[in-house]
């Protein structure tokens, strides 16, 4: 997924921190916590951990940069992310 699609989509990209960020917003805790164990299922499957922060109706992720600058994978992973916050297998 490219940079541009990611910004439309809700992430927003620091180059100068090498990252980027979005948060998604939940109706219920159990929404939340969906989301969060198909994440964690996601993590498993790649090997990338984000950071997150969450409360009981959102969670934002931040994914860094592994190299000198954002890689495809890591719009692979946001773009997989976007794919399990509406709910969808990624």
């Amino acid at each position: 997924m490219s940079q541009e699609l990611l910004a439309i989509d809700g992430w927003q990209v620091e180059k100068r921190q090498k990252m980027m960020t979005r948060r998604y917003e939940f109706a219920c805790y159990s929404d939340t916590r969906d989301f969060l164990d198909r994440l964690a299922d996601l993590s498993e499957k790649t090997g990338y951990y984000p950071d997150l922060n969450f409360g009981k109706t959102h969670v934002s992720v931040s994914i860094s940069a592994n190299a000198d600058q954002l890689e495809p994978q890591e719009y692979d992973f946001a773009g997989n992310v976007n794919t399990l916050a509406l709910g969808q297998a990624a």
